[in-house]
């Protein structure tokens, strides 16, 4: 036992006893406790505990006063095994709270009277000890589950050994799906649907075939409503492949403690919180987050049952909702009208009028978000977020989809950026035109605080043909997705550079005085290192086109000169076609001697001035693939 001073955790002052805790070196070990004459009205729920170890207060430990079942804010004891009837019970409460009391919870499933929404074209019926898939379910309404997983592949049980419909064997399906060839994921997702009293349930490997183009691609664009429309959704959070299921055991560090000496004072390890956002996403406790396919299916399903390490987390559009009761919140009402795209996401802040998010800053974020993601497959990278590029497309009706970009803003969307760097080169096989943010296998990111497009900027012409839908993105071939621009072309040097983060370009435009341009960030697209067609050698010719300027201003100490507002530049090089050109990177130029006499004028001064000088540059039709 520790005496000190009053302090204040969590804006909670507590009493200055503390019970020091011994950390459990193994999962089957027993938590041990120093509590000796500590009794229940000296401890309060929420302490913190130290870790006598190491001094501190960041062991995770916790003291918990037990309360009523329903308590605001309320930690329960977990009851160790997510199988458990405890732990459904709960799942049940939970699902009956959200079907009787969330107006803002759809309850498409079941229609409501004016408007029922199709059944996926495939189900398995899982009732009656039997599973069968069934390709007539939709000729009669029935709640259905949908579940998000994994699917390997695993040493044990590789991928190719997951059962799958396949032309070959979908009438066998329709007979009886054999449970032995079931993966202990799929094992699992059945038993929660029959405890849960739904009898017919979605699995991709199992609905759509997979030996078939044509049928996945007809399923693959219908994916959104799938999610969108089932009673709830089964997320595998925990397991990385098909072996690993839905259930399991907590570790015993995790259960709580009876404190000695005390009847309603309970001590445990913390649990993992659910991520609420990318920036924490947690990819040790919940894997299934990871996965690019994932994304969509998390956003657009109305509530998910996440089927974690330690414990059972609900999610719906309404509150999230923990057995343990430490990843509990609430949406508060302006949050929840962001589901007219999404699912409810208490990071989404930045709202426009009525309460909705700025189309073009919600796309942003969203791709931002998506492509930090694994993919498996890189021809997967338009259909894995197709579903909600639809749902992007009713807030944009007047709109254009052009390969991750959208034509009415198209050139603010050319200004995205790879903010960690050049990783990796090209992708082997051509998946989208060097403009699209698809063309390259590292996450992107946009300014938000892009201000004005250079009048002398003009879009001629757009051309992206696709066969079948445009979010699908299976493009016509490389010459029939390509954007034509009239702007000036300023001639540059690549050179080697010579600080981290500083890559000095030599301008030889004589309208822009000849001489050294100070670039002070620039972001490849790609290692121009590589071998290959993309090989970029050092003292190469290339190209720049000024796209847009923006407020962002240098942060605090930054060396490479005083704050100021950035110039927002394309880098192209130019092909074997005379006139075009294929995207390198994007260039901000904060300073230099062009600008340096400007720099304490206003943004409008200076703008106009910068625009100005572009004026008096000739400019070119570009044409960019």
């Amino acid at each position: 036992m520790e005496t000190q001073q009053m302090r204040t955790i969590s804006s909670l002052t507590f009493s200055p006893l503390v019970v020091s805790v011994t950390p459990v070196p193994k999962a089957n070990s027993a938590l041990s406790l120093d509590c000796s004459g500590i009794c229940s009205q000296q401890l309060l729920a929420g302490l913190m505990i130290r870790d006598p170890v190491n001094e501190t207060d960041t062991a995770g430990y916790l003291a918990e006063r037990r309360r009523p079942p329903g308590s605001k804010k309320t930690r329960h004891l977990l009851p160790g095994d997510t199988s458990s009837e405890a732990t459904f019970n709960t799942i049940r409460t939970w699902m009956t709270d959200c079907l009787d009391n969330h107006p803002n919870c759809p309850k498409s499933h079941v229609g409501n009277g004016s408007y029922t929404p199709p059944l996926p074209r495939r189900l398995l019926e899982v009732a009656n000890g039997k599973v069968v898939l069934r390709e007539d379910a939709g000729q009669k309404r029935h709640p259905y589950a949908c579940l998000s997983h994994c699917w390997g592949p695993s040493p044990r049980r590789p991928e190719s050994t997951i059962l799958k419909a396949k032309r070959a064997t979908i009438e066998k399906l329709k007979v009886e799906v054999s449970w032995k060839e079931l993966t202990k994921t799929f094992q699992d997702a059945i038993d929660i649907c029959r405890r849960l009293g739904i009898d017919f349930l979605w699995i991709d490997a199992l609905c759509i075939l997979q030996d078939s183009n044509d049928d996945w691609s007809l399923n693959a664009a219908e994916v959104g409503s799938i999610y969108e429309n089932a009673l709830i959704t089964i997320a595998a959070s925990k397991s990385k492949e098909g072996c690993q299921g839905c259930y399991s055991t907590a570790d015993p560090r995790y259960l709580a403690r009876l404190v000695d000496g005390s009847n309603d004072v309970y001590v445990r390890l913390k649990p993992p919180s659910y991520p609420v956002h990318e920036v924490y996403l947690d990819l040790e406790n919940f894997p299934l987050l990871d996965r690019a396919w994932v994304y969509q299916e998390m956003h657009l399903s109305v509530r998910v049952l996440h089927f974690c390490s330690q414990e059972v987390i609900w999610s719906c559009r309404r509150m999230r909702r923990s057995e343990s009761g430490v990843s509990d919140e609430e949406a508060t009402d302006e949050l929840v009208n962001l589901t007219d795209l999404h699912g409810w996401d208490p990071s989404w802040k930045t709202l426009g009028e009525n309460g909705m998010e700025n189309p073009r800053a919600l796309w942003y974020r969203t791709v931002e978000e998506y492509t930090r993601l694994h993919i498996s497959y890189p021809s997967d990278i338009f259909p894995a977020l197709a579903a909600l590029t639809q749902r992007m497309h009713r807030l944009r009706p007047q709109d254009m989809f052009l390969a991750g970009l959208w034509k009415n803003t198209l050139l603010l969307d050319l200004m995205w950026r790879t903010p960690a760097g050049p990783q990796f080169g090209r992708p082997a096989k051509w998946r989208a035109p060097s403009w699209s943010w698809a063309s390259v296998q590292v996450k992107v990111a946009w300014d938000l605080r892009l201000a004005s497009v250079f009048g002398v900027v003009e879009l001629l012409d757009v051309r992206c043909d696709t066969k079948g839908p445009p979010e699908m993105g299976n493009f016509s071939g490389r010459d029939e997705v390509v954007i034509t621009l009239r702007a000036p072309l300023l001639k540059a040097t690549w050179k080697k550079p010579w600080v981290r983060s500083r890559w000095p370009i030599i301008s030889r435009s004589t309208e822009m005085k000849d001489g050294k341009m100070d670039v002070n960030r620039f972001y490849p697209d790609y290692d121009y290192d590589l071998p290959g067609e993309h090989h970029i050698s050092w003292d190469s010719e290339f190209f720049l086109v000024p796209i847009a300027i923006s407020t962002m201003l240098l942060d605090e100490g930054d060396s490479d000169g005083p704050k100021n507002n950035a110039h927002l530049v394309l880098a192209l090089r130019a092909k074997e076609k005379v006139g075009t050109y294929e995207r390198l990177g994007y260039v901000e130029i904060v300073e230099d001697h062009v600008f340096a006499d400007w720099s304490r004028e206003g943004f409008q001064a200076r703008f106009g001035r910068v625009d100005a000088i572009l004026r008096a540059i000739p400019r070119q039709v570009i044409t960019v693939v």
